[in-house]
């Protein structure tokens, strides 16, 4: 081995040990990623601008909903079920008493969760090391980091996260609690410390929050795809959507509930899918002899032509209706590692869900967050002295831990989701597809998440008659 692989292997030795001294995050060592200086990731020599983004962000559902601030703890959400059969016995005289019954009501209630992240360390006099001339602080950002999911703090943007040591930090820690509350909104549980998902609360078996009997009349339409292919004929997707949308707007129509502002919801994945082969089963749906035979030739355009009217317009036609379709990647996925037999190598399941967002024109799902504006009293009383503040009307709160010339800050939120109206929500899960490739994930566990590079750069080798022989 000559001297100059030595030198790299020590080298790589002594970033690895490094990168791991820093990642302890131990109190009083500079611990958030190098921007700039002799390890830092936007300091290597001729870097040229701009510095592209390649991170996948996260995009749902949670953009597109109605945040509301509150510091009610249970709220209560009624709804009248019905009314009784009425008891005793029908008269048949004018005066005699007659049949009398109750009205029935059933009580929902909402929980919140906690999304807690914090920043690595900062050392404040290492903030602002540049590596030598060469180190450009010019940089710009080519794509963004933010903007999709609705999920992260609107008072924070990328601008100077190339540059800034504080800003990157704070931007990595909203990146990284968008990412959660992107989970915690579908399949959250209160075990896990999350809000509860929205994925159980379109549900059957609704309860009363105050007696905990049953509520049928609340339950959400909930049916299963059993695995099969949405392109396939074992089961028909479209029937299976077609007649949840008709269910729904009965509960809706008959209860005076409409209108109802209705969005289809699933996964980009098996948006590709539905929308390549709904068209064709869509125009020939019923269209079958008894033995099966389709007697609907579709032979010219109109196939492809409604496919990318539908994928660019982001909406689907279900018995003359037309719904607007959100993608959301936060919705769980199956495949075949999780699923068991029930799926093969690049098979994957999931679910289609019908969310109503208003219904005469009141919202009737959407976000709750607790209010950290309504604490202002109490914190006028410490003169100043606190170290903690607020952004984006109450929503998330920073706060701040220093120990010398180091510093850490800290960001929570308290969100939670509400659907008032579960009985005009639903649910076909266990739909599988085959997509030709799988698309990218901002899922830091996902097999799809690829990132790659480094958080701390290799130094370069440096050699002085006061360092140690073989420099550093």
């Amino acid at each position: 081995m000559d001297r100059l692989e030595q030198l790299m292997e020590k080298q790589i030795e002594f970033n690895a040990n490094l990168l791991k001294m820093v990642q302890k995050d131990a109190v009083g060592v500079h611990a958030a990623t190098p921007l700039h200086g002799i390890t830092g990731i936007f300091s290597g020599a001729g870097i040229e601008n701009p510095v592209v983004s390649a991170y996948i962000r996260p995009a749902g559902l949670v953009g597109y909903l109605r945040r509301i601030p509150t510091v009610n703890e249970d709220p209560r959400f009624t709804a009248i079920t019905g009314f009784t059969a009425p008891d005793g016995v029908r008269p048949t005289t004018s005066c005699a008493d007659a049949q009398s019954g109750y009205m029935k009501s059933c009580e929902l209630t909402a929980r919140f969760g906690l999304n807690r992240m914090d920043t690595k360390e900062i050392e404040m006099d290492k903030t602002m090391l540049r590596a030598n001339r060469g180190d450009r602080t010019d940089l710009v950002l080519l794509g963004e980091l933010f903007g999709l999911s609705g999920a992260s703090p609107d008072s924070i943007d990328d601008s100077n996260v190339l540059e800034v040591v504080t800003k990157a930090e704070m931007v990595t820690a909203a990146i990284n609690i968008e990412r959660q509350i992107m989970g915690d909104f579908w399949t959250g549980l209160v075990a896990t410390g999350s809000f509860p998902g929205l994925d159980t609360q379109i549900a059957t078996g609704q309860l009363d929050a105050r007696t905990g009997g049953a509520c049928p009349a609340l339950d959400s339409d909930v049916k299963d795809f059993s695995h099969n292919d949405v392109c396939g004929t074992t089961l028909d997707i479209v029937e299976y959507m077609s007649m949840m949308a008709w269910y729904l707007l009965h509960n809706a129509t008959r209860s005076g509930l409409d209108p109802v502002d209705w969005a289809v919801v699933m996964r980009p994945e098996l948006w590709f899918e539905l929308s390549a082969c709904w068209p064709c089963s869509y125009l020939s749906n019923r269209c079958q002899t008894a033995s099966g035979t389709n007697i609907l030739t579709v032979n010219d355009t109109s196939n492809v032509d409604m496919r990318d009217a539908m994928r660019n317009g982001m909406y689907i036609d279900i018995n003359g209706r037309r719904y607007r379709v959100i993608l959301d990647d936060g919705i769980f996925e199956e495949n075949s590692s999780s699923a068991g037999s029930s799926l093969a190598a690049g098979q994957y399941a999931s679910s289609v869900y019908f969310v109503p967002f208003t219904a005469r024109g009141l919202p009737v799902c959407y976000m709750e967050y607790l209010d950290y504006r309504k604490a202002s009293a109490d914190v006028a009383l410490l003169q100043g002295k606190e170290n903690f503040w607020w952004t984006d009307n109450g929503m998330f709160s920073w706060s701040m831990t220093d120990r010398k010339w180091c510093y850490q800050l800290h960001l929570k939120t308290e969100p939670r989701v509400v659907l008032r109206t579960p009985q005009l929500a639903g649910k076909i899960q266990n739909i599988m597809y085959s997509p030709l490739q799988h698309l990218r994930s901002y899922d830091p566990d996902s097999v799809y998440n690829f990132d790659g590079g480094v958080s701390l750069a290799p130094a370069s080798t440096r050699f002085a008659v006061w360092m140690p022989q073989g420099g550093r």
